[in-house]
């Protein structure tokens, strides 16, 4: 029941407009609720993955495959990489990194697989392109203004190109949502504040390997620098996020409104970049001083 249960919820992602985006992030609950009964969540979620791999194989449709994809790394790798950090002692920017570099290498190999023998940035933004030009008039709605039709092209184009990274940024942050929620199942991993968080130690060989590899390497592997790149300055986001609320602590931090307006502020693309970079710099320098943290709750 777990498992069919998980296969519902995600199901909404591609089966509910908008709302769905929100609700497959629910996904691996139940799963990680059948880890917190004591049981591998391989029980729960194998048969599905079995059905839905069989599916594949049998009707070798294009739909199927993303179906049995997305929900392997939606539902099933963050209840995975939990059932892992319970018995490794990672820090939670540890298993977060793994968590997003693991997704985000295979969407890379399953999009390099499909479009082959195209590149697959330039594949991924062919297929945009057809898609979009279904959706016309929702193009010329959103581009509505002087230049704004172009405009809505070239960022679709980006965002085609960056669709591994998107994705990889998607699964973690269904994971990030998951982290807080385990204490309360009884799992002994995720109870710290989340002000508190730090990046992987690693993680700036991830930024200078995707920075040195965006600017000088040929196609593919530029294709793959740029969204190892977007990856990690997305986990650094993270962390800033988290040193903008340490410092917002108990009076605001404990605010739900004040919560989401720092999100959705933090959403737009220079402040995210600001965000990626106060991670980066926390790394090296530790930004979070004058005392412990207040007890701020968690965003």
């Amino acid at each position: 029941m777990a498992g069919l249960f998980s296969l519902l919820v995600f199901a909404s992602l591609p089966l509910l407009p908008i709302l769905g985006v929100f609700l497959a992030l629910l996904a691996p609950l139940p799963l990680v609720h059948v880890v917190a009964g004591g049981r591998t969540s391989f029980v729960a979620w194998g048969w599905v993955a079995v059905g839905l791999v069989s599916a594949v194989f049998l009707f070798r449709a294009p739909w199927l495959v993303a179906l049995c994809v997305g929900y392997l790394l939606v539902a099933v790798w963050p209840a995975v990489s939990v059932e892992t950090w319970l018995r490794r002692q990672w820090s939670t920017g540890r298993w977060a990194a793994i968590v997003a570099l693991v997704a985000l290498g295979v969407v890379s190999v399953v999009v390099t697989a499909a479009l082959w023998p195209t590149m697959p940035g330039e594949g991924l933004v062919q297929l945009f392109a057809r898609l979009m030009a279904g959706a016309s008039q929702l193009v010329k709605a959103l581009g509505e203004g002087a230049g704004g039709e172009e405009l809505m092209a070239r960022a679709m184009q980006v965002v085609a190109y960056l669709t591994p990274s998107m994705a990889a940024m998607y699964v973690l942050s269904g994971a990030l949502w998951l982290r807080p929620r385990l204490p309360l199942l009884g799992l002994p991993r995720g109870s710290e504040p989340f002000p508190l968080y730090t990046s992987e130690e690693w993680l700036p060989v991830g930024f200078v390997v995707g920075g040195l590899g965006w600017v000088f390497a040929p196609e593919p592997y530029k294709w793959l620098a740029a969204n190892l790149l977007v990856t990690v300055l997305g986990l650094y986001f993270v962390h800033g996020l988290a040193i903008i609320l340490f410092y917002l602590g108990r009076r605001f931090g404990m605010n739900r409104w004040v919560r989401l307006g720092v999100v959705v502020l933090a959403l737009q693309i220079p402040v995210a970049l600001v965000f990626a970079a106060l991670g980066l710099a926390d790394t090296f320098f530790g930004l979070r001083r004058g005392g412990a943290y207040d007890g701020g709750r968690e965003a």
